[in-house]
């Protein structure tokens, strides 16, 4: 028994320390106060030359589907929450919020969001000071390339006097890193990457198709010549065939015979169909999918692919906000509200609900007795909406021979039996109302219905109802007894 109290007290501790750090990578270990280089091997192949990845830019279908994903990000609402419940949470969030309105913020984003084409970016943060805050005065997204890090992740700024770059301060720049395999890698893997050789291939495809055209659209023009023609008539005859038909000319000696077997179109393939497969590709680098570049793709596969294209952008969303709320927005807290718990800026993706099912919703709640309020429909559809006032329906004079009998008796048990009739209801009815609120569709409310009616308490609502039906029974024999019928 002691030493199973003493194994027990003698259970190792964590180690909080970094163990499998760069210094204990041997090939970066030397590098630690030197710069490294990215590890993207497409990037190495063509000397490290970061204007060949900016070039790709220029293909119109990268330019396209980069674009879009760059929109839709930008196009979200920016949300900035307190990150704790305290007073001063709050006061940071709010400041905050007004440092993001005081800038051109979505700008800056949609600038550093170039990191997930190049693999990072780096912004410059200029702050202000006006004696008692410290604020943003300006986010100034710099060019990527001018920076690199070193073995220990220091941003360092490359100049032609510091070769090996200056060391940037502290709490200065704004940098985003898309993620890779590993934590090592301060560069990332951007997207530039991956399209590199689907956009070569693709600029070379239309070259050749080009070739191909103008061979089959346009004959080779063939000059002749006596046998013993100099050199420079010769010459001078592919000049003139050159100048007439461009390249596409020859010589040969008159009495001999030339032939060319012309190929066939599908031959060597559909230079179409290939540069078509190529720009689905660049698009699924993308986006993921090709329908919300190209038209024509069935609804539902539309539907699909749109999907997609929302979780890459969501993806884009986090890394930056996440980023953004790792430097500048806690920095700002740790000056400017010390103790406070930073907020948390991020942007709405959900799409807003369709208000044809919304309207449908609400018209089906309104059937089974219910009002909306109009501060209700002014919040849910927009604007500025009234309640229209019912006009008042003048009853026509009724016919003496029709007259009820004692109406006041009649209108005061029906209004008494109404008094408690709701309550009575609501048992019957709450699980529908259950249903309604968390159904996504009409056609699950249909399909649920006959689930819910085992659930509906309907005893206080039945006997009310027997006592009811006696109660007319008897109400309506008085009656015909006391006018003698019967």
């Amino acid at each position: 028994m002691a030493k199973k109290n003493k194994k027990a007290a003698a259970v190792q501790k964590p180690v909080v320390t970094e163990v499998a750090g760069v210094k204990s990578d041997l090939a970066l270990a030397a590098l630690v106060n030197e710069i490294t280089t990215p590890n993207d091997t497409v990037l190495k192949s063509i000397g490290g030359r970061y204007d060949e990845y900016t070039a790709l830019l220029r293909d119109d279908q990268v330019k396209a589907a980069f674009g879009q994903r760059l929109d839709a990000m930008v196009a979200k609402e920016i949300i900035v929450e307190p990150g704790g419940t305290s007073p001063a949470d709050k006061k940071a969030a709010e400041f905050i919020k007004a440092q993001l309105e005081a800038i051109n913020f979505d700008a800056a984003c949609r600038k550093m969001a170039h990191a997930q084409f190049y693999g990072y970016s780096v912004a410059e943060i200029l702050w202000a000071f006006d004696g008692m805050q410290v604020g943003i005065d300006a986010i100034k997204v710099r060019k990527f390339d001018r920076f690199r890090f070193d073995g220990a992740g220091r941003l360092r700024l490359i100049t032609k006097t510091s070769p090996k770059g200056e060391f940037m301060p502290d709490r200065k720049f704004w940098v985003s890193t898309v993620e890779t395999d590993n934590d090592d890698d301060p560069y990332g893997l951007g997207l530039a990457h991956f399209l590199y050789w689907p956009v070569y291939l693709k600029r070379n495809g239309l070259r050749f198709w080009a070739v191909a055209l103008e061979k089959f659209g346009m004959p080779t023009a063939i000059g002749k010549h006596h046998p013993g023609a100099s050199e420079n008539d010769v010459a001078n005859l592919l000049s003139l065939l050159s100048a007439i038909h461009g390249q596409a000319a020859v010589t040969v000696p008159e009495g001999q015979e030339i032939k060319l077997l012309e190929a066939m179109r599908s031959s060597g393939g559909d230079h179409k169909e290939f540069v078509a497969y190529l720009d689905a590709m660049i698009a699924k680098v993308i986006v993921g999918q090709t329908s919300t570049t190209d038209s024509g793709s069935w609804r539902g596969t539309a539907n699909v692919h749109k999907d997609v294209r929302d979780e890459i952008i969501k993806a884009d969303t986090d890394l930056l906000c996440g980023s953004f709320n790792n430097g500048p927005i806690r920095w700002l807290t740790e000056w400017n509200f010390p103790g406070a718990k930073p907020p948390r800026v991020w942007r709405v993706l959900d799409d807003n609900e369709d208000l044809d099912n919304r309207v449908k919703r609400d018209k089906t709640i309104y059937e089974m007795g219910f009002d909306p309020d109009v501060e209700y429909i002014n919040s849910t559809y927009g604007g500025t909406w009234t309640k229209r006032t019912t006009p008042t329906t003048v009853n026509a004079p009724e016919s003496p021979q029709f007259a009820e009998r004692n109406p006041d008796t009649i209108d005061r048990a029906i209004e008494d039996e109404l008094a408690d009739w709701q309550p009575m209801m609501d048992p019957v009815l709450q699980p529908i109302f259950d249903l309604v609120e968390e159904a996504a569709s009409f056609e699950e409310i249909s399909a649920r219905l006959p689930e819910i009616y085992g659930d509906m308490d309907v005893a206080t609502a039945t006997d009310k109802l027997q006592k009811l039906t006696f109660a007319v029974e008897v109400a309506t024999r008085a009656g015909a007894e006391l006018d003698g019928d019967d």
